[in-house]
């Protein structure tokens, strides 16, 4: 405390640390308990903190590489800083996060990309890539880029459900697309987000691709919207990507937490009749349903 500073003044600042120390503190400990990235607004509400705090401080912690942003899920998760201030297991947290890195991506990627797109630093990439190699996760190119491996495949094979589902559900998705001319997609529940795990394609030359294995966030989604209210179509712009509309429909049965939708252009759709898309998605909502159960 300086000559012409009040005990009173003291007091105050030191309240305000101790308020954002614990902040942070809570923040780390919320995330600590996701499996999964989560937006800025639940973490400020989880964590009863003012937004316009929480922006403030998960961008002082991305600095430090304590929180990283994921933004093809616009949520927050913990990033390498955290993992490495641990002796325990900080290689597991880290290959966790070079494979996510590969999320919304069908080609490789090098050191660098992987390094951003996990939100690490290159260091700590460097020193994950080697295991992940050699157990067949990640396979390597000689142009020094790295790829998914096959062991991924083998690994997802053994979701026997998910596989059953996909395998139903195909005839329906290309029925989906031919109908509407839209990428026609095949989303589960996965805790609370929404994992694209099949799609089919839009024969338009400007369409919407690659989001298999893509998580999205539930809340302010159509996916959000159509698990909360099943059977009935639920549509938003902009919400996963600007320039996008989403129309998802959910089974209604609860033991099938599985939704199908269309993602197209917002013009595209608009001019094809948003109404007349969503009795579409519906319909072979109810066919899949009815297919699952017979």
């Amino acid at each position: 405390m300086t000559t012409d500073e009040t005990p009173e003044a003291g007091k105050t600042a030191a309240q305000g640390v101790t308020w954002s120390a614990s902040r942070v503190l809570d923040i780390l400990e919320f995330l600590n308990r996701r499996s999964s990235p989560a937006p800025a607004s639940i973490i400020a509400s989880s964590c009863h903190i003012p937004r316009s705090s929480t922006y403030g401080l998960l961008n002082l912690l991305r600095e430090r590489h304590f929180v990283t942003y994921h933004s093809a899920e616009r949520g927050w998760s913990l990033g390498s800083g955290v993992f490495e201030l641990s002796v325990h297991a900080p290689l597991f947290a880290h290959g966790l996060a070079v494979l996510r890195a590969f999320a919304t991506v069908s080609h490789g990627l090098s050191e660098r990309q992987i390094a951003e797109g996990a939100g690490m630093s290159r260091a700590a990439v460097a020193r994950i890539l080697p295991h992940l190699v050699e157990s067949d996760l990640l396979r390597s190119a000689p142009d020094g880029t790295y790829s998914l491996g096959l062991e991924l495949v083998g690994l997802a094979s053994r979701v026997g459900w998910v596989d059953r589902l996909r395998l139903i559900a195909r005839l329906h998705l290309v029925r989906l697309r031919d109908a509407t001319q839209e990428t026609a997609n095949l989303i589960v529940l996965d805790g609370d987000h929404g994992i694209y795990i099949d799609q089919v394609e839009s024969p338009h030359a400007l369409r919407h691709s690659g989001w298999v294995g893509r998580h999205i966030p539930l809340t302010g989604t159509a996916t959000g919207g159509a698990f909360a209210d099943r059977g009935v179509a639920h549509t938003v712009q902009d919400a996963v990507e600007t320039g996008v509309t989403s129309i998802v429909c959910a089974l209604t049965s609860s033991a099938d937490p599985a939704a199908v939708g269309v993602t197209g252009p917002n013009w595209r759709i608009e001019e094809f009749g948003i109404a007349r898309a969503q009795g579409i998605v519906e319909a072979v909502a109810r066919e899949l349903d009815q297919r699952l159960h017979r």
